[in-house]
């Protein structure tokens, strides 16, 4: 990944730090005496060898951690001193650490950007309208409930028709054996896979190459191409349940299909208003981003790309993907997310600011509510996974989503003059 320029980056700091010599070795001597306590030395009872002996034996351990405990102390302190809040691992450099010398180093890390906010409450975008649900789509949505809750039935044909279904045993070139349903009449079959089986017959063999669309659901798949053999097993056909409000009663979840109907429009208006606030954020935020021109450190940004990265793979494992299996170029992978992690990075640093200047936090009740719903999903106490968060530092990365989900909500309501859709705010996730 390139790096702007040493003149390009004001977040890099430099500093030059001196431990004194009798500090080092106070340090030394204490960790010697460490050693001494349960040292076996050939000669000595556990405990009795002469300290001196002790320093010889361990140099190097003890010199070690002499330098695990004083240099993160004192940079910790140094940093301090000089109001730095590093946002990169320090690279330490120049080390000189010499018996009876003071501790000297060098380190260099990134440190949080300093920019200036732009007049944020000047900006303006157009509040989005959101259409009601057309009885079209409703019906639309309908038909596909009743192809969820379809059954099946072996079918006379000898060759598969443009209304029936192909039960093929399909094989990848990487992936493993399966059986599947080729449903000739759904829109949503791909192509590739509906042209092969027409005409086929019980038994019958074909391969074909399958192009995936980039907007597939299956990640793994999406802007892929994949070669398949199919054998037909069995044709059958489709039957769709009658549409009665007893069967929306006991599959659809409804007491009537008027009920049923209204559900969907209601289901469908809500999407819209959720899909609408999305569009909002996301140009709310492009006229942010483009009010706010500042370079982000490179550290932060390899950070966010990893969290990407890390998300895709777990997106991968919850499909029941074996990320190892992929042939994918994982060099590759980062590089395409890194433009959209530095434009995240940057986004997070101004809603932060933002939320600093407005004086905007995330409420006790909201941050609570969000560990219950995760303590809801995994099954665990309440307390358990407070306690875990806590530790962990999970806490403060609620809170600073729910921070900066209430900053995007001030910025819209000023953005659009109030008008945007009453709906739930989507959590963006901070870096």
């Amino acid at each position: 990944m390139a790096s702007p320029s040493s003149a390009a980056r004001p977040w890099l700091r430099n500093l030059e730090i001196e431990v004194p010599a009798g500090e080092v070795e106070r340090e030394s001597t204490r960790i010697a005496q460490g050693f001494q306590k349960r040292a076996r030395i050939p000669g000595f009872r556990p405990g009795k060898a002469p300290l001196g002996l002790v320093r010889q034996h361990f140099q190097t351990k003890i010199r070690e951690e002499v330098l695990e405990t004083l240099v993160p102390a004192h940079l910790r302190a140094a940093c301090e001193r000089e109001n730095l809040d590093p946002v990169s691992t320090p690279t330490l450099d120049h080390l000189d650490f010499e018996p009876g010398n003071a501790l000297k180093f060098k380190a260099s890390f990134e440190v949080r950007p300093e920019f200036e906010l732009g007049d944020y409450r000047a900006l303006r975008i157009p509040a989005p309208a959101v259409a009601e649900a057309s009885a079209a789509e409703v019906e639309d949505t309908i038909e596909r409930l009743r192809h969820q809750h379809a059954s099946y039935s072996p079918s006379a044909s000898e060759t598969v028709g443009a209304n029936e279904v192909a039960v093929v045993e399909a094989e990848g070139d990487q992936a493993e054996k399966q059986e599947i349903k080729i449903e000739m009449s759904n829109p949503e079959t791909l192509p590739e896979f509906r042209d092969a089986v027409r005409g086929m017959g019980v038994g019958q063999e074909r391969e074909l190459e399958v192009a995936y669309p980039a907007e597939h659901p299956n990640s793994a798949l999406a802007g892929q191409k994949r070669q398949y053999r199919l054998k037909l097993l069995r044709i059958e056909e489709k039957m769709l349940p009658e549409l009665t409000d007893a069967w929306v009663k006991e599959r659809a979840g409804g007491e009537t299909v008027a009920e049923l109907r209204s559900r969907i429009a209601a289901t469908i208006r809500r999407e819209r208003e959720h899909t609408a606030r999305h569009q909002a954020e996301e140009a709310l935020i492009a006229e942010l981003l483009k009010q706010n021109p500042f370079e982000v450190p490179e550290g932060m940004v390899d950070q966010q790309v990893e969290a990407r990265v890390e998300r895709r793979l777990m997106g991968l494992a919850e499909q029941g993907i074996d990320p190892r299996k992929l042939k994918l170029d994982w060099g590759k992978v980062r590089a395409s997310q890194e433009e959209a992690a530095r434009e995240q990075v940057r986004t997070s640093l101004l809603l932060e600011k933002i939320a600093e200047r407005e004086q905007i936090e995330a409420t006790p009740e909201a941050v609570e509510a969000e560990i219950a719903a995760m303590a809801r999903g995994r099954q665990e106490a309440i307390e358990q996974v407070r306690a875990r968060l806590t530790e962990s530092g999970g806490v403060d990365r609620i809170k600073g989503r729910l921070r900066q989900a209430r900053v995007l909500e001030f910025l819209l309501e000023s953005a659009t003059g109030g008008a945007m859709p009453q709906a739930a705010n989507e959590e963006r996730a901070s870096a």
